[in-house]
């Protein structure tokens, strides 16, 4: 199954089953700054059903080459979650989310993963393209694609909505020989 070790403190690997207590306790820990932008934080799941639903459908969809959705750990503890989602195989792209507890923040914990998940998708997927969204107010989740070096392409008005509210988006994106060139 997947596991990537990103350094000597993080590793990014497909949740098990047993996860599920530790990933809804850290969800709930930090449900209003994470709900500020993305809605399935809105009204988490409960632990059963990530345990019993969510997290078997997610190894299902690594197992079927339809995306990944990984949990960080940092020193071997469950801390937040990246996915490369919305694999398109036939056209070569992806697009990569993240989220982490407000504890870990400023540790470079979301741009390690990133950066190891995008070398994963580049090298072992062979994807072309690889795209980060952000709403346009999401200014720490931002800055992760611009510290990668990813373009600004454009933005979808009023792309999402969250807590009543429609927010503008923001999307990036990276091409693998934009990515080759500087690594």
């Amino acid at each position: 199954m997947f596991t990537c070790n990103v350094n000597e403190h993080i590793t990014i690997r497909l949740l098990e089953p047993k996860d599920a207590e530790r990933l809804v306790a850290i969800i709930h820990e930090n449900q209003q700054r994470i709900s500020q932008w993305l809605f399935w934080a809105e009204n988490p799941s409960d632990a059963e059903t990530y345990r019993e639903t969510l997290i078997p459908d997610w190894r299902r969809q690594y197992a079927d080459l339809n995306g990944i959705e990984a949990g960080i750990l940092y020193d071997g503890s469950l801390c937040g979650m990246i996915s490369l989602h919305n694999l398109d195989q036939v056209n070569k792209k992806a697009e990569i989310g993240y989220w982490i507890g407000e504890e870990y923040e400023g540790k470079g914990i979301i741009t390690a993963a990133c950066r190891t998940l995008i070398t994963y998708a580049f090298q072992d997927l062979q994807l072309n393209r690889v795209a980060i969204c952000a709403a346009v107010g999401n200014h720490k989740s931002r800055a992760i694609p611009e510290r990668l070096g990813f373009q600004e392409e454009r933005i979808a008005r009023e792309g999402i909505f969250i807590k009543g509210k429609f927010h503008d988006l923001v999307y990036y994106s990276l091409l693998k020989r934009e990515w080759e060139a500087k690594n």
